[in-house]
């Protein structure tokens, strides 16, 4: 049976898959959502004003979680204008760009 380049390669995606751990699986869950991510704007807010404001350009938000999966901690990101930002999340507001 002759195989196309293209049934091959799905077949070897499907058993790498099958064949991943849920840590592994979860890796390129995460990956897919940094390559197709949103456009953000995030403000650092204090006493109802806004301090500073970073873009997010087609990426992703990430924190930690705590043991029911509710964000605690920092928001950390990879802005535009300065790269790498972390900030409180009770004093982070964001909003998606359209």
């Amino acid at each position: 049976m002759k195989m196309t380049i293209k049934a091959l390669t799905t077949l070897m995606v499907i058993f790498s898959v099958l064949g991943c751990t849920e840590e592994s699986i979860n890796k390129l869950s995460r990956q897919a959502d940094n390559l197709l991510g949103e456009d953000l704007k995030v403000s650092y807010v204090d006493a109802g004003q806004v301090v500073k404001t970073w873009t997010v350009k087609d990426g992703k938000i990430t924190t930690g979680r705590d043991d029911q999966g509710r964000a605690i901690g920092y928001y950390y990101f990879w802005s535009v204008e300065t790269g790498y930002v972390q900030l409180p999340i009770e004093r982070t507001l964001i909003e998606e760009i359209r």
